[in-house]
Parts: structure tokens; C-alpha cells; sequence
């Protein structure tokens, strides 16, 4: 399976005729909170998190304390009482909710279909977004009704790579290295100090009233991982294991100053169809003891040609989720309370083109494999056709 697409693309600003939206993926990092300041001011001054991007970081190893079993709490009905297993939503960028006409056109959206949530980035690949301008942003979603999710790109993050390349992933002529085209910087996954700069991430996030954190980018690299030097990782203790104790650190050290935060996890969907790990580390039944929700990201155009037997499984949105959500069942523990929400395909990437009906296919899958009506869309570009949002062919009969 491929890597997810990308809003690294700069779009201008221009309409976006489907929901009204404006783009701005131009804006500069600066217009809200600096990636750097912002850690070291959460780390240090606010919550007392050792900094994630110290001038000379302290010597790490790669082991960690034992990870934890206990099981994560159960997640509440939020304050605008919608429940984490309700969940329906959509994905924006921070460009895009920077612009107040687009908060109010996806507020439309949101109000004017079955929708009641959507996904934020707070921290991408290029920088960390939390200041009084998403601030403003959350509480209007809520003055509406709306959930708000903050989503946090963990591992690939091009900001602390070229701040501190001494946290990086380094190529064998010492620059930086990047996984597959233009630049896709990433960070130690065995640094403690990578792991600290996420937690103050993500309490930043809970401090201006998110209902949900949702981690994405939560291991190893893929791809040429040959050329890759790691500054911390070993290379010889087990990724599956450096991730369980990442997960462990997160949710627990988030949970130290908010208990009954809600957190959920991205994972590969190939992670719910082969338990081996995929080279990157992702287990379904590590994830499901530390957070709250589960995140497959379920994209039929992901797939490989000849997965569930079908030359192209771009083609068959309702049998590759639903497929891949049975399989996923076995590798859960028979006593996990997790929530299972798929992210599902709003975009198009190669043929064939996807339209409203494959949307409502993928949403019909969820609900005939035991989920339920709960899931989220994903389209890079924030650009989405309200008509499968419309339907009831999909909701609980």
C-alpha cells in the first residue's frame, strides 16, 4: 500500500465550487504559532515536558520503561454531545480554516448533512498550528454543534527535521533523508525527545478545547529505508516494540494532565489484514491498548493490484473496506472496548475517478462490517461533494 497523498501542494486561493470553500495553501508558517517556539514554550514554561528541539539534546537510548497494559478510559460524550463512536467526519488543513469564509462553509456542510464533525490539522508536516487563531476556529465549530478532532503528524515532520537535524533521519552523505518524492523529512521514532515535542503537541491541542487528539504518521518509514541513518534507533531492537513504547509514553503522559482525553490512532490498513508489523511497526492489537479509536485508512486506491482478488481494487470500494475490516477483527483483543472509525477515500487517485456513489459504497461497508455509522473523509484538497453526507442509504436502518 502507498503512502497517503499530501496537502503540501501550494493551491493559491481560489473557490472551491463543491462546498463554497477558499484555498489557501500559501499560507505562511508564521501566520500562527512558529513550530519551534511553540515547544519549547509548552515543554518548559507551561507543563514542564523536557524540550523537544534543545540547542544540544541530551544522550537517548532506544529502550524505554515498560509499556503499559492498562486499558485507556472509556471515551465520553463530548461537550457538545456527540460520542467518539458517532463520529462522522470530514478532513481540513490548517490553510484552509485559517480562512474564516471557509470555517462557515464547512460549518454549512457540516449542518446541512449528517456530518457532526471534522479533522484539523494542529500539527502537520511543516509546522505546529495552536495559537488564538485555531483557538477562534474550535469555538466556532462548537458554537455550532460541531466535534473537532486535532490531528497530529508525528514521525514525518519537515519543521523539527531542518530545525534540528540532530533528530533526523539522515541520508549516507550526511543530508537529510526523505522518503520518495520532494522533500518528506523524518524524525527519530525512538527519540525521547521527538516523543515530547508530540505529547506538548497534543496537550496544546486539548488546552484550547479539541474534543479528540488523532495521531497519524505513527512509524517507521517506508520505502528506500536502506540509505536511512537514524541518530537514536539502533537498528536492531524491534520497530514493533519502539512503537508500543512510543504509544504507551504518549497516551500516558498526555493522560498525566488530562485523564479523559480522547485519543485515536491512524494506522495502515494492511496492519488490519497482516499482523507482521509491515516493516514500520503498526500492530492493530498494540494500538487498541493504549487509545481510545482506531483509524484504518481504508483508500481502495492504495491498494495493490491483486489484494482480495481484484485487478484493480480501486474499483471495488465496498469490497475492499468491508473486507478489510473483517479481516481486522480477528487481530483484535477479544476484550478491547477500541472504537473502530475508518478513514475512508473522498479523493481521486488514478482510475477510476471517485464519485459520490463509491463514497456511499465505502460508507454502506462500514456499517454491514459492525461499525456502525462512524468514519471519516479524506480528500488533501478539503473538497467535498455533500451527496453522499445526503444519504440515508448508509445510516443505521
Amino acid at each position: 500500500m502507498g503512502s497517503i497523498p499530501t496537502e503540501g501542494t501550494c493551491l493559491g486561493l481560489h473557490k472551491d465550487p463543491k462546498v463554497g470553500i477558499e484555498r489557501n495553501s500559501c499560507m505562511k508558517k508564521d501566520s500562527w504559532v512558529n513550530f519551534a517556539v511553540l515547544i519549547a514554550s509548552i515543554a518548559l514554561v507551561v507543563f514542564g515536558f523536557r524540550s523537544a528541539a534543545p540547542s544540544s539534546p541530551a544522550p537517548e537510548v532506544t529502550s524505554a520503561p515498560a509499556a503499559s497494559t492498562s486499558t485507556p478510559p472509556v471515551a465520553e460524550t463530548s461537550t457538545v454531545g456527540i460520542s467518539p463512536s458517532d463520529v462522522r467526519a470530514v478532513y481540513l488543513t490548517a490553510a484552509t480554516v485559517s480562512v474564516p469564509s471557509n470555517v462557515r462553509a464547512m460549518i454549512q456542510l457540516v449542518k446541512s448533512t449528517r456530518l457532526n464533525a471534522v479533522v484539523i490539522n494542529v500539527k502537520d508536516g511543516d509546522g505546529t498550528y495552536v495559537g488564538p487563531g485555531m483557538k477562534r476556529v474550535v469555538d466556532e465549530f462548537h458554537q455550532n454543534g460541531i466535534y473537532t478532532i486535532a490531528r497530529i503528524v508525528v514521525f514525518q515532520d519537515n519543521a523539527m527535521a531542518k530545525e534540528h537535524p540532530e533528530l533526523a533521519l539522515r541520508d549516507t552523505s550526511g543530508g537529510l533523508w526523505s522518503a520518495g518524492g520532494g522533500p518528506s523529512y523524518w524524525v527519530d521514532p525512538a527519540s525521547h525527545l521527538v516523543w515530547d515535542a508530540n505529547v506538548a503537541a497534543a496537550v496544546g491541542a486539548l488546552k484550547l478545547g479539541f474534543d479528540e487528539v488523532n495521531f497519524d504518521y505513527i512509524r517507521f518509514p517506508s520505502g528506500s529505508i536502506q540509505s536511512a541513518v537514524y541518530p537514536v534507533y539502533d537498528g536492531m531492537s524491534s520497530m514493533s516494540g519502539i512503537i508500543d513504547q512510543f504509544f504507551s509514553y504518549l497516551t500516558s503522559h498526555i493522560r498525566d494532565v488530562y485523564p479523559k482525553a480522547v485519543l485515536s490512532a491512524d494506522l495502515f490498513a494492511y496492519s488490519f489484514v497482516k499482523d507482521s508489523g509491515l516493516g514500520i511497526g503498526q500492530h492493530v492489537a498494540e494500538a487498541a491498548k493504549y487509545f481510545n479509536v482506531i483509524d484504518p485508512m481504508v483508500y481502495p486506491s492504495l491498494y495493490t493490484p491483486g489484494n482480495f482478488g481484484f485487478p484493480n481494487p480501486a474499483e471495488e470500494p465496498y469490497q475492499v473496506v468491508y473486507q478489510t475490516l473483517e479481516d481486522g477483527k480477528k487481530l483484535m483483543p477479544a476484550s478491547s472496548t477500541v472504537i473502530v472509525r475508518p478513514w475512508i477515500q473522498d479523493f481521486t487517485l488514478g482510475v477510476p475517478p471517485y464519485d459520490a456513489t463509491m463514497v456511499d459504497d465505502e460508507i454502506s461497508a462500514v456499517r454491514d462490517a459492525g461499525y456502525g455509522d462512524t468514519w471519516m473523509a479524506w480528500n488533501p484538497a478539503n473538497s467535498y461533494d455533500p451527496t453522499p453526507f445526503l444519504s440515508t442509504s448508509s445510516a443505521p436502518q
